[in-house]
């Protein structure tokens, strides 16, 4: 009974849970060792499909690398009473448009880029995935990695979205996100849309939007980000939308 009221999409939206709050549940029972934790866990999977049930992705023609930020800098709560890391956010957030989008690689960076397979259907189970694979990529901050291992696969991609506290830095002395990602647009994929997702809010820019062309920057950590990017995809302004959004 408590199982089919935690998954209930009724009750879910009735409750405006965000994601997270799925995410911290999760991993408290992973520590529990009872005959039921695995039909809870499973509540907890149907309930956080259900929370975002409404979130726009995107289809078969529309190609998206999602890039998860788990540099040293990342590994900060989100205040100081959650055991939610900005870490988390950025998988969590990941994982959700993952599990919307049906032309999708993602993955994660550090010192270097790796692309992570997962099924897109799992929501929780793969960001936990993620998480366990903490330190395989290191802890900098390269972002630049993901442009240029597009640039050396040439492979021309609609959409590069970046979950990140934008604290970009070039530990290997061989690039920079701008410079990267004006030679991927120029030889390869000139329509191309780099999406830099700022979970920490702490002001720095590591690329000048007003010189690169399809560069946004989306600050925050809610799940309704995802609507203002659905906004700009159809030449809507943000503000508008963000103003829309009930508190």
């Amino acid at each position: 009974m408590v199982c089919a009221t935690i998954a209930n999409p009724t009750q879910v939206a009735k409750a405006k849970q965000l994601p997270f709050r799925f995410l911290a549940a999760y991993r408290e029972l992973l520590t529990i060792k009872d005959q039921y934790t695995n039909a809870a866990l499973a509540a907890l999977e149907n309930a956080v499909k259900a929370s975002v049930v409404n979130m726009r992705g995107f289809g078969m023609d529309t190609k998206v690398v999602i890039a998860c930020d788990v540099s040293g800098s990342m590994q900060k709560s989100i205040s100081p009473k959650s055991k939610i890391l900005n870490y988390d956010i950025g998988l969590m957030l990941g994982m959700l448009l993952q599990s919307k989008c049906r032309n999708v690689q993602a993955g994660m960076f550090g010192d270097t880029w790796k692309i992570v397979s997962m099924p897109t259907q799992n929501i929780l189970s793969n960001v936990q995935e993620f998480y366990r694979r903490e330190g395989s990529v290191g802890y900098s901050t390269n972002g630049h990695l993901v442009i240029n291992d597009l640039y050396l696969r040439r492979e021309s991609v609609d959409k590069v979205m970046m979950f990140t506290d934008v604290q970009m830095w070039d530990t290997l002395g061989e690039g920079h996100i701008a410079t990267e990602w004006r030679r991927y647009r120029k030889e390869i994929a000139p329509n191309a849309k780099l999406y830099l997702f700022d979970l920490a809010g702490l002001g720095t820019t590591p690329i000048d939007f007003k010189q690169n062309e399809g560069v946004y920057l989306i600050a925050g950590w809610s799940d309704k980000i995802f609507d203002v990017l659905a906004a700009l995809d159809q030449g809507q302004q943000a503000v508008e939308v963000i103003n829309s959004i009930e508190l």
